[in-house]
């Protein structure tokens, strides 16, 4: 059977829409479907199909429309009719009404069909299940351009968001320089080095990394204000980066690590401690002068340490549901005994390997068809020195309400009370996705919400979480300190009132985090889809390895819009 062209035409032999399996001229379509009408007009007989000198019609109406199969004549009928009947359901279920409109705006669907069924003039064995499966086949690369295209909107969404933060900032900035009292001295923030003009000439208007702040003894500044970080684009930046060794000082005044080991994340500056922690401060204060902050510790090596270390942006509604998410992740590598150096890694990958990338001395074929990480060179080793060595590194953008990337949601209610105040109730609760991988994960420290409103006037609810406790930075906000959270028991609350003109100078609040955990288990998978199934001696034997695995997640920047 040969099959030399499959078209749509109307009554009088009007070509609609034609597709050629065999190498015949437009022309000539077209002649032979203006000769159809009169070949049927001229039968006298029940048949769906005619012929003339040189080829065979075979063909099924379509309400106002006929369906063709033209085909030489020594082709096997039974097989022709076989597939106009396969041509006619294809259409039909392509098509929401029959008429020319619909058939012109599905036209590239139903050629593309007709390619699935026919292919050189031949039918394929298919079933109509089977053509419809083959046109839905999603495109790789077409998701792609999709999630490119959806980050470049964010990211002018974004961009839009800073400049009219900055705007209205510079517009705060310009009605406090307005109030405050000739020399600026003893307006309550200071000294007149906490001015706009001085502020706007030794800062940079907007950092896309996080900056940290200090302070001295006395309460005075060591570098400015400072506002946490916002993500790629978004919202403001005041103060410089952090100096080597800095810490935040805590509610007493000693000096401890916001995160430990991660010195890219912002500290908050000049806190304000409460009243009711004042004469324990005092004591704190004391001791913090008297000995230095403690130094980052080294996370012990036993042999072979791997570390999978990831940081998360985002941005979540106040209803508790992610309008992006983002999550950057890499895998290193410390070995202190040269016996152990010749090792492989053997991984579980869960995301898309498109957005993994290995060490250029990384065997990336093994990687990509095993899952494995080895040398490329197999002459050489992985270092022993005991550094840490990147070997992989990755990048995973979530969709809309996709909560495998998140740790955190949140949900604020806010209730308007008398004299300006506001009742603010605030839900956490650790995502289900999150729990899910991690089930052996330790209590989850170091949360912490900044609310951007500076006021000494906050009432934290008595008789909710008696673990949160919160202190006041200059320029930044309320900094509310969450206790531990356990993976059985994920979620919590608390509820605190402050004076604010409207809902919306709550936010953005922004959270901050560092999960960490030194005794991940093989059935605990990162945000970012990897796991480790072993290490083992990268020989004929494949002999496994002793090896300690560690995780941390950090915020980079999480917000609460």
């Amino acid at each position: 059977m040969v099959v030399l062209s499959g078209s749509i035409c109307t009554r009088g032999g009007k070509p609609l829409l034609s597709r050629q399996f065999r190498d015949i001229s437009r022309d000539r379509i077209t002649a032979l479907l203006a000769n159809f009408p009169s070949l049927i007009s001229n039968s006298s007989g029940q048949h769906t199909s005619v012929e003339d000198d040189n080829v065979r019609y075979v063909y099924q109406p379509l309400e106002e429309f006929y369906i063709v199969l033209i085909t030489n004549k020594t082709s096997n009928i039974l097989q022709d009719i076989d597939t106009l009947h396969l041509f006619a359901s294809t259409i039909s279920n392509l098509l929401r009404n029959i008429d020319e409109r619909e058939i012109f705006e599905s036209s590239f669907e139903i050629i593309d069909a007709f390619d699935e069924i026919i292919n050189l003039g031949y039918k394929e064995n298919l079933t109509l299940t089977q053509v419809q499966t083959f046109l839905e086949m999603d495109s790789h690369e077409e998701k792609i351009q999709e999630i490119i295209e959806r980050n470049k909107e964010l990211e002018a969404a974004e961009e839009r968001k800073r400049r009219a933060k900055e705007i209205q900032r510079k517009e705060l900035a310009r009605k406090n320089m307005e109030q405050l009292p000739v020399g600026g001295v003893g307006s309550g923030l200071g000294s007149s080095s906490f001015g706009y003009d001085s502020y706007q000439s030794n800062q940079p208007t907007y950092q896309p990394t996080p900056v940290v702040e200090t302070t001295n003894n006395d309460g005075g500044s060591a570098g400015g204000h400072s506002l946490l970080s916002r993500p790629r684009g978004g919202g403001l930046q005041l103060g410089s980066k952090k100096p080597a060794g800095r810490s935040l000082p805590s509610a007493g005044g000693a000096h401890e690590p916001l995160l430990t080991g991660n010195t890219n994340q912002p500290l908050f500056a000049h806190k304000h401690t409460p009243p009711a922690a004042a004469a324990a401060g005092a004591a704190a204060t004391a001791r913090a002068e008297a000995s230095p902050a403690p130094s980052i510790s080294r996370v012990p090596n036993n042999g072979i340490l791997i570390s999978v270390n990831e940081k998360v942006n985002a941005e979540v509604s106040r209803e508790g549901s992610i309008s992006s998410s983002e999550v950057k992740g890499d895998l290193q590598l410390r070995i202190n005994q040269a016996e152990l150096a010749n090792a492989k890694i053997l991984l579980k990958i869960a995301g898309d390997k498109k957005q993994f990338k290995t060490h250029p001395n990384v065997d990336r074929n093994l990687f990509q068809l095993g899952n494995v990480v080895t040398v490329k060179d197999k002459s050489k080793t992985f270092p022993s020195n005991d550094q840490p060595l990147g070997v992989l590194r990755w990048r995973s953008v979530g969709k809309q309400d996709d909560t495998s990337l998140v740790p955190f949601i949140f949900t604020i209610w806010v209730n308007a009370l008398d004299d300006g105040l506001v009742q603010v109730t605030l839900e956490y609760e650790l995502t289900s996705d999150f729990v899910e991988k991690h089930p052996n994960h330790p209590n989850i420290e170091n949360l912490k919400i900044l609310v951007p409103v500076v006021t000494q006037d906050v009432h934290l609810q008595e008789g909710g979480n008696d673990t949160v406790s919160y202190d006041v930075y200059e320029d930044q906000g309320i900094v509310f300190n969450i206790g531990s959270i356990a993976i059985d028991d994920p979620q919590g609350s608390f509820e605190f009132t402050v004076p604010v003109s409207d809902e919306e100078s709550l936010f953005p609040m922004q959270a901050q985090f560092e999960i960490t955990n030194q005794e991940v288990v093989e059935s605990d998978v990162s945000l970012g889809g990897v796991s480790i199934i072993d290490v083992v001696s990268n020989t004929e034997d494949e002999e496994s390895l002793p090896f300690d695995l560690h995780s941390n997640i950090t915020s980079e920047g999480y917000f609460i819009q």
